[in-house]
């Protein structure tokens, strides 16, 4: 996503810059669907011809969301490793993969875990890494949590946890230290540190990672997630440097290159079996300044039932003026749906949020600066991504289809895709 400041737009206005304007709103957008089969196709985004075709590790076609690609097309498949570590990730030495343009090949993450005795306990220390690629093809983003537990009879008392990133070629060689953190000592109350003690977690655009990346330090949870701390990291002449925010940012769904304009969701914070214990929404944060562009309760009104509205995703638009979400729920109109846990019957309410629900999936189209103006709302659609500056990729009824925003003319093609998770939009 391209970050344009202000002095930018207006060298554009008067007629420089044109190679950041060509980059920015003329871009050729590449496009990839991950078939059932492991085969990962390539796509034109204007006429849907394929280009190219490669195989893909079978368990990437089970994963589709530990499936990356930049838009070089290079593709990176990381498989899920719990933390702490289980036996089974012990045994089986998970491995990424990844095609370089031109070849695969696979990269050892480094899973290990170490026990020695101290005193009466046994500490335990785990180290799982994983992996983002970059936006200029020549790195890889690596970030590893390493968390040593004090144990008595297999039962965590404490943990340390260490934050690590760095960076290498392709290969996995000729590593480069970025930056590090050592996260609160915390004691596991539970009895496991999961549940109480925080780890880094790291997002970045979907189109690799070039100058910033957020790290949160988030927690499992016994009931539910949590977060509770985030950073951003920005790069300036070879210096990455960490900056606090207000608040923890919790999902984030997309952001500029330079990290100016984020997308965040903030998820319900229902548990222990309840769906909508709270109200979800998704803010654009642009230099500090959060703007609403959903919130579920205003929308559907739905605080007396046990069903909870909230994006599955979201896309800038590449003027950054407008943004684009996928509306779910977490029940469906034919079935039925109890009272949230303070909730009273509501008849009219019921039969408005039945309604609602038979629209969803659906695609929501806001203009930032007035959230009150919707640009458009697509019943039964998926959101893929911007293949411009006015037309967005859309998942429906299981085909890719082009919907131009301004004319609202849709161009719906002959590529089947299982949903809008296996389509890569770079």
């Amino acid at each position: 996503m391209c970050g344009i400041t202000d002095f930018m737009r207006g060298m554009l206005i008067a007629g420089g810059l044109v190679l950041l304007a060509s980059f920015c709103f003329g871009q050729t957008r590449r496009l990839w669907v991950l078939r059932d089969s492991g085969e990962m196709v390539e796509y034109d985004p204007a006429s849907f011809a394929v280009k190219q075709e490669l195989k893909l590790p079978p368990e990437a076609a089970q994963s589709p969301q530990n499936v990356s690609v930049n838009r070089l097309g290079q593709i990176l498949f990381v498989p899920t490793v719990s933390f702490p570590l289980a036996d089974s990730d012990l045994q089986s030495s998970p491995k990424a993969w990844l095609w370089n343009g031109r070849a695969g090949s696979s990269l050892e993450l480094g899973v290990k875990r170490e026990v020695a005795k101290t005193g009466s306990n046994q500490a335990v220390t785990d180290t799982v890494a994983t992996i983002l690629l970059s936006a200029d093809g020549a790195h890889l983003f690596w970030f590893a949590n390493q968390q040593r537990r004090l144990q008595r009879e297999d039962i965590d008392l404490s943990a340390t946890t260490s934050w690590q990133a760095w960076r290498t070629d392709l290969s996995g060689a000729g590593r480069e230290d970025l930056t590090s953190a050592r996260l609160p000592d915390c004691t596991c109350s539970t009895g496991a540190c999961e549940e109480s003690c925080p780890t880094g977690v790291v997002w970045a655009p979907d189109e690799g990672l070039a100058d910033f990346f957020v790290m949160s330090q988030f927690m499992a949870g016994k009931d539910e997630p949590s977060y509770r701390a985030s950073t951003i990291y920005r790069e300036q002449d070879g210096k990455w440097t960490g900056t606090a925010t207000a608040e923890p940012l919790r999902r984030l769904l997309d952001g500029t290159s330079n990290g100016d304009v984020v997308v965040e969701a903030i998820p319900d914070t229902g548990c222990c079996g309840w769906s909508n214990q709270s109200d979800d929404q998704t803010l654009v944060i642009a230099n500090g300044k959060a703007t609403a562009v959903f919130d579920e309760q205003t929308t559907y009104k739905n605080a007396d039932y046990d069903v909870s509205f909230y994006t599955s995703n979201a896309r800038l638009s590449l003027d950054l003026k407008s943004v684009a979400m996928t509306i779910v729920a977490t029940a469906q109109a034919n079935q039925p749906i109890q009272l949230s846990e303070q909730g009273q019957a509501n008849p009219e309410e019921s039969k408005q949020i039945r309604k609602s629900l038979a629209e969803l999936p659906a695609v929501d189209i806001k203009n930032i600066d007035d959230p009150a103006q919707k640009i458009a709302f697509l019943p039964r659609s998926l959101l893929v991504g911007w293949v411009g500056e006015k037309e967005l990729l859309l998942v429906e009824d299981h085909f890719l289809v082009n919907y131009n925003v301004a004319t609202g003319a849709r161009k719906k093609s002959a590529v089947r895709v299982e949903d809008a998770g296996h389509v890569f939009l770079r």
